[in-house]
Order: structure tokens, then C-alpha cells, then sequence
């Protein structure tokens, strides 16, 4: 065979290797969505190899890292035969990935993605069956947190965080003020009344009796993980799965926002990232969420690395951590993260075994027992102490407030509810509500029907289209 000829079968050779590489891979995905449903007395086959995927700007570093690594160290001990590749380099969006189906078998999300990847982009894996199999006991569970891994009836990812809203609070400005005696607390069961009741007298004014220098709270109300609160607080139905309708214009919802807005008319709060009128700034001097709010809301667990939380401690002022005040009804906001199942994965046993062994003691002590941890999702582990903290300026504080009133749990955003497209009208609509009678431009009344309108003819158009 002469040069030419040579290079002319390698070239075959290579192209035709290059025709059957991507095929090759490709079909190891399988073409249809895995079937979930399993055998009575079905016995899974926990082994083989898993690809476990997280978002980079979730897991930025080997210390946010520390609390996922050791929960896999720990099934990788207990399932010697599975192999476990992490990827923490995940992007913001996975939709690319869902699409050419490269996401892997397991990957993070959150309880705001729970509706949008199990039933817009059917990317999940129901879990029911193997609950089941694994006899998985989910009446240790706080149910406000399992109640936000289920879409249309069915649970489809294992959140792992008690993440329910909480406040921390300036201890001296409480007993400044004759509310608190110094070493009390604030009880975990107070109510929004006890707040309206403090805020009344922790007021305080400058010299001209009319400026702000410290107002009762500070929190971002267009945020749904507040706003929604007052949504429930009175026993609104806001939305409505199975009929798809979104009713944020009934009477129950109404009287809720409208605490929140003599909350705004009162001075009760600083409503922290809401357009104001210029008479009303005023009002507030230079009161800011993290300067003169003597309650500033925060997401659980961060507090404890907030900023207000540090610059108390810098300052020497007494401080501690409050559960969400009580209303009429369940109203106390609370989300989760955790992981789900890729639809396509090509080991469905070990990736369930795997993502409910969140569900398990074994598997939430080795998330929450070290750097990275959080707060964990069963009852029993809720008042023993490997989540807490033990640095100082962080030990002797409240942490019963961070799973305090569990029964009392709602989803805190509405992207949990609902379909993503009515969740950014509702998320943008209400940061438009509050903007607007801030300013004295429109009626939060007629904002709120007006949302609610738009609302219903978006879910109205995915319904059509599917």
C-alpha cells in the first residue's frame, strides 16, 4: 500500500470513528423518560455510577462545598458499589442542559424550581414509588418543607433546608424601650399583633419630632418570600392548581395586604427596596433596613452570617434571632433546597436512593453536622445541636426560632405554586403594587385585580398550549 493510499484508509478510518463516537453517546441517555412507576415488592439495586450536579454560584468554594461532599462521602460509605461524580460548576440555567439531556442523574434545586422542571419541562423523576421501596418515614418531616417538593400530587425532589423566614432583632433597643428585661427573649409564639404593639414604641424621632431615627422592622415587602405571608395570614386561597387560577383580589387576601399597608402608613416598618414619595423618604431620614430597623428579616440560617448580625457584633449590641410573627392562619414563609432526579437518568435505584437519602437522620447529620450545613428537615433533630454554631458571638443565641412554628409553614415563594411564567407576573406586579401607593400613583387594590387578571390569561395560554 503506497503513502497516499494509507492516508486515505486512516482518514476513513477516523471519519468513520467520528460518525459513531456521538452516536455512542447519545444512547446512553435513555430516548424516553425513565418509568418511574414500580412492581409491588420491588427490591432496588443500589450501585453503578451517579453524576451529581450543583450550581457554581450555590457551592462557590471548597467551605460552601464541605456540607454536599460529606453527605456523599457518607452514601458512598453505606453504598460501596456506587461510584459518585460531583460537579459543583452547574450554570444559573439549566435548560440547555435538560435539553440535550447532560445534566446528569441528580441535580440541586430548589423549591422555586420544584413546579417548573417536574411539569413545564418534565425533567424530574417522581420519587412516590420509591418512598416506598426504601420505606422512607416521612412522618418525621416537617410538612411546610414536604409540601414544597410536591407538583400536581407527586413528590419530585428531596429538599434538604428548614429554610422558614426569621428576623434578628437589637436585644438592647427592646430593653431600651421596656419591652424585654435584659436576658429575656422574644418568644417564639409572638404574634403580628405583639409586633404592631412594640413597633408603636419603638419608634423614635430627631430633634424635629417629625424624621425617623428607628423604626419597629425592616424587610423588602415586594419580595414574595415576605409579601407572601400577608397573602395567607388570613386565610386566603391564593392560587389554584387544579382549576388553574390565580385569586389574588378575594376578600382574605386583601385583608392581609392591607396589614402590610398600614404597616407602611403607620411607620411600623422600613419597606426596604420600595419606591417612595419624596415626603415620604423624608419621613424616614436616614433609616435603612440595616440602620435604625430594630427587627431586619433574613432567609433562616443566613442570619447568622448576615451583616447586621457582624456589625452588632462589632458594636457590642445584644442581639438574638425571632421566628416570623404568628397571624390568624398559617402564615409563616419557608422554602428548601435539595436534589432531584434528572427524568432521563440511567440509573434510576441509585440516584432515589441517593437524593431520599436526604429524607434520612443518617443523611441530614452528614449534610448539617459541619461547615456548610443548615437547618435540618426532621422533627427530631430540631432541638440536639450539631447544626448550631459555636463561634463566638453566635452560640448562646435563639436557635429554636430557626424551627419554631413548623406547623404554621407556607411556601414563601410563589414560583412554588405556580407555573414560572404567572410567577414572574405576580413577583413583578407586587414590587409594582408597592411602588406605586409609595408614590400615590394607583390604588394597591386595583393593582392587585389587575394582577390577577394578567395572571389568569397567562396560565389560561399554557393550558391551551398543552
Amino acid at each position: 500500500m503506497n503513502k497516499n493510499t494509507l492516508k486515505k484508509a486512516v482518514r476513513c478510518v477516523f471519519a468513520a470513528l467520528a460518525a459513531i463516537i456521538p452516536i455512542s453517546l447519545v444512547a446512553c441517555v435513555p430516548a424516553q423518560p425513565v418509568e418511574y412507576e414500580l412492581p409491588e415488592g420491588y427490591v432496588p439495586e443500589v450501585k453503578g455510577r451517579l453524576k451529581v450536579g450543583a450550581r457554581l454560584n450555590v457551592y462557590p468554594n471548597e467551605s460552601s462545598r464541605k456540607s454536599v461532599n460529606n453527605w456523599l462521602n457518607a452514601f458512598r460509605n453505606k453504598y460501596p458499589e456506587v461510584t459518585i461524580e460531583a460537579n459543583f460548576s452547574l450554570p444559573d440555567d439549566y435548560s440547555a442542559l435538560i435539553s440535550s439531556k447532560t445534566i446528569g442523574d441528580v441535580y440541586w434545586l430548589s423549591d422555586a424550581d420544584c413546579y417548573n422542571f417536574a411539569i413545564t419541562q418534565q425533567a424530574l423523576m417522581p420519587l412516590d414509588y420509591y418512598i416506598e421501596a426504601f420505606d422512607v418515614d416521612l412522618s418525621n418531616m416537617y410538612s411546610g418543607i414536604l409540601n414544597l417538593c410536591v407538583a400536581n400530587g407527586r413528590y419530585y425532589f428531596a429538599g434538604a433546608t428548614c429554610g422558614n423566614m426569621t428576623f434578628t432583632y437589637n436585644a438592647d433597643a427592646m430593653i431600651e424601650a421596656g419591652l424585654l428585661e435584659p436576658g429575656e427573649r422574644v418568644a417564639n409564639d409572638w404574634t403580628w399583633e405583639d409586633f404592631k404593639r412594640y413597633a408603636e414604641q419603638l419608634k423614635t424621632y430627631d430633634v424635629d419630632g417629625k424624621t425617623l431615627t428607628q423604626v419597629g422592622m425592616g424587610f423588602p415587602l415586594y419580595w414574595t418570600n415576605c409579601f407572601s405571608s400577608f397573602i395567607y395570614a388570613y386565610g386566603g386561597t391564593w392560587s389554584d392548581t387544579v382549576n388553574k387560577k390565580v385569586m389574588l383580589s378575594n376578600e382574605n387576601v386583601r385583608k392581609g395586604v392591607n396589614e402590610a399597608i398600614s404597616a407602611i402608613d403607620n411607620r411600623w416598618i422600613y419597606p426596604e427596596g420600595v419606591k417612595m414619595s419624596t415626603e415620604m423618604k423624608a419621613s424616614y431620614g436616614d433609616v435603612r433596613m440595616n440602620n435604625g430597623c430594630v427587627f431586619v428579616s433574613t432567609n433562616a440560617y443566613t442570619v447568622l452570617t448576615s451583616s447586621v448580625a457582624e456589625l452588632y457584633n462589632q458594636k457590642g449590641i445584644a442581639w438574638d434571632v425571632a421566628p416570623w410573627p404568628l397571624f390568624p392562619e398559617k402564615a409563616s414563609p419557608c422554602g428548601t433546597l435539595g436534589f432531584g432526579v434528572f427524568n432521563y437518568t440511567r440509573n434510576r435505584d441509585a440516584a432515589a436512593a441517593l437524593v431520599l437519602s436526604l429524607w434520612t437522620e443518617d443523611g441530614q447529620i452528614a449534610l448539617h453536622g459541619q461547615e456548610g450545613g443548615d437547618v435540618p428537615v426532621l422533627k427530631k433533630l430540631g432541638d440536639r445541636d450539631f447544626w448550631h454554631l459555636t463561634r463566638e458571638g453566635y452560640r448562646d443565641i435563639n436557635f429554636d426560632a430557626f424551627t419554631a412554628n413548623y406547623d404554621r409553614y407556607v411556601p414563601g415563594q410563589v414560583n412554588a405554586c405556580v407555573p414560572p411564567e404567572v410567577a414572574s407576573i405576580i413577583e413583578k406586579g407586587i414590587a409594582e403594587m408597592f411602588d406605586d401607593y409609595c408614590t400615590g400613583k394607583a390604588s394597591w387594590v386595583d393593582k392587585l385585580a389587575e394582577i390577577e387578571s394578567q395572571c389568569n390569561d397567562t396560565w389560561d395560554a399554557i393550558s391551551k398550549e398543552n
